[in-house]
């Protein structure tokens, strides 16, 4: 006796979306407007935040004593439902004691010699501005930083860039490296 196989219906398979063709042209000219949009809302480092970046859970945040990080960072902890704007704002408007140790002699101060009173803010360039922030595997915070007077893009000991992807329906959107 002979077995035969039973004709089981097929299922129709629907074609995946036509991803949007990436213009290079549009491309860029969508990265331009996001990046003067980011360096339009970066704020400066020595002047009072105007808006709350709250965390929802408790973490670390690292903060470079100096630009590139030279000179170490300082790690704290950062409570669920704290401001990280608050928070790097104060770290950086403290002053500093010229006899401790936390920034060595080498290092640049990029807002005056003198070092009449000097704040943590001044070794970090001549404009530093938090352009945003970024969380590592370990769910860590890095502060992304702009100079306007450099335009250079930093965080930590390495540099960052702005870069635009598009999104399955044809928008730009930021992409965060």
């Amino acid at each position: 006796m002979a077995v035969s196989l039973k004709a089981e219906p097929k299922e129709t398979t629907i074609p995946a979306p036509a991803k949007p063709k990436v213009d290079e042209g549009e491309r860029k000219k969508a990265l331009e407007v996001i990046s003067k949009f980011r360096q339009a809302t970066a704020w400066q480092v020595h002047r009072w935040p105007l808006e709350k970046k709250t965390v929802d859970h408790k973490t670390k945040i690292h903060l470079p004593r100096s630009y590139l990080a030279t000179a170490g960072e300082d790690v704290k902890t950062v409570w669920a439902g704290s401001d990280l704007n608050q928070i790097v704002h104060q770290h950086y408007f403290d002053a500093l004691d010229l006899v401790s140790d936390e920034i060595p002699k080498k290092s640049a101060n990029f807002v005056t010699p003198d070092a009449v009173t000097v704040r943590r803010h001044e070794y970090l360039g001549p404009d530093p501005r938090i352009a945003g922030y970024r969380f590592d595997a370990d769910g860590e915070v890095h502060v992304k930083w702009w100079d306007s007077f450099l335009g250079d893009l930093w965080m930590d000991k390495g540099k960052w860039k702005w870069d635009v992807k598009m999104t399955e329906d044809g928008k730009w959107v930021e992409v965060d490296d």
